[in-house]
């Protein structure tokens, strides 16, 4: 988790998730590395910069490919330099804390990246639902995932 637009602990978080990164590519599997930024931070966009940057550098030393999974960035289409490089994968954002429907108006003005929501998902969701309820709930959460996710 990044709290606060610190170079070095944020290049610290990064670090780690590389070298995690570097033991899950080692057996064979994809890394997805998840360098989080609280959404409700002061200095968030400035945080945000200082982790691409961090990323960007750390991507140079890099072999091989990684996947990302990062909070919804407070400007939008900042993350384009990481949606476009050659050693991701795959952009994914998390809704952070978000309701459904802010983190899906997020994501649409992000282009490349799609959705990695588990607590919007499953938002209005409830055991107390009839099946069928249920189901319309999360088809309707699914829908506007998937439509929030295709820019």
């Amino acid at each position: 988790m990044v709290n606060a637009a610190n170079r070095k602990g944020i290049a610290a978080v990064v670090a780690q998730q590389f070298e995690l990164g570097r033991q899950v590519a080692a057996h064979g599997l994809m890394p997805i590395l998840e360098p989080e930024v609280t959404i409700s931070i002061a200095d968030k966009a400035e945080a945000e910069a200082i982790l691409q940057d961090e990323i960007l550098k750390a991507l140079e030393r890099l072999e091989g490919q990684v996947m990302l999974k990062l909070s919804l960035p407070t400007v939008p289409d900042f993350y384009q330099p990481l949606v476009r490089h050659p050693k991701v994968l795959k952009v994914v954002a998390l809704s952070g804390g978000h309701s459904r429907d802010k983190a899906n108006e997020i994501l649409a003005q992000n282009h490349g990246i799609i959705a990695s929501f588990s607590r919007a998902l499953s938002e209005g969701l409830s055991a107390q639902q009839s099946e069928p309820e249920f189901d319309r709930v999360l088809q309707g959460a699914v829908d506007g995932i998937y439509a929030a996710s295709i820019t």
